[in-house]
């Protein structure tokens, strides 16, 4: 579908009402040329969950022995 720059102003809402329900491009034009192309957004891919559990393996470069130890008061205190 094509239309004016000026009839999309008065239509703008409405356009986007029904390209977001209905999937098709509204091209807006202005003289004549296409100078924008109101579509809906691409289908979101769902996530594999194959590559995201274990898409962190090898990140972590150090763990420290004590990293489960409770803080002290200094460093209690230090961390708010």
């Amino acid at each position: 579908m094509r239309m004016s720059v000026t009839e999309f102003k008065a239509k703008c809402m409405q356009v986007v009402r029904e390209v977001a329900t209905h999937p098709y491009t509204v091209e807006i034009t202005n003289r004549g040329k296409v100078v924008a192309v109101v579509s809906p957004p691409p289908a979101a891919a769902a996530a594999d969950p194959r590559t995201f559990w274990g898409s962190l393996h090898g990140t972590v470069s150090h763990l420290a022995g004590d990293f489960d130890n409770p803080l002290g008061d200094k460093e209690w205190e230090a961390a708010h």
